[in-house]
């Protein structure tokens, strides 16, 4: 039980923030540069994409390094999506296929560095 909790707890305290984040009415309108909304976006997905890889690596280790990479960012961009749904329903935000795109993009970029990071620290 103790392992489950150091693996997976990040994972879905993570999650239970974005949902608490995306459920926030009117969030501040002021970006403090343009297109800052999607670096956002990159930067929060990509976070949680090293968390669950993090997790299901612990969980499921003798898969290949691909296959948990693919699990990771379908299991990410799919949670992105049902947070873009969420978002449609809460009253004054809006559900963005962009910022959907840069939920899949920030996982995605997330799974290339933790391959880099394997390739050249594992000679």
């Amino acid at each position: 039980m103790k392992r489950f909790i150091i693996l997976w707890g990040p994972v879905i305290f993570f999650a239970c923030i974005v949902f608490i984040g995306s459920s926030i009415s009117h969030p501040l309108d002021k970006n403090p540069f343009p297109h800052f909304d999607k670096f956002a976006h990159l930067s929060e997905y990509g976070l949680f994409a090293l968390l669950l890889f993090r997790a299901l690596n612990g969980t499921l280790s003798k898969n290949s390094f691909l296959l948990l990479a693919l699990i990771t960012v379908l299991i990410t961009t799919g949670y992105g999506a049902s947070d873009e749904f969420h978002q449609y329903f809460v009253p004054g935000r809006t559900s963005d296929v962009k910022d959907l795109a840069a939920d899949g993009l920030g996982s995605v970029l997330a799974m290339t560095v933790v391959f880099i990071k394997r390739r050249v620290f594992s000679r």
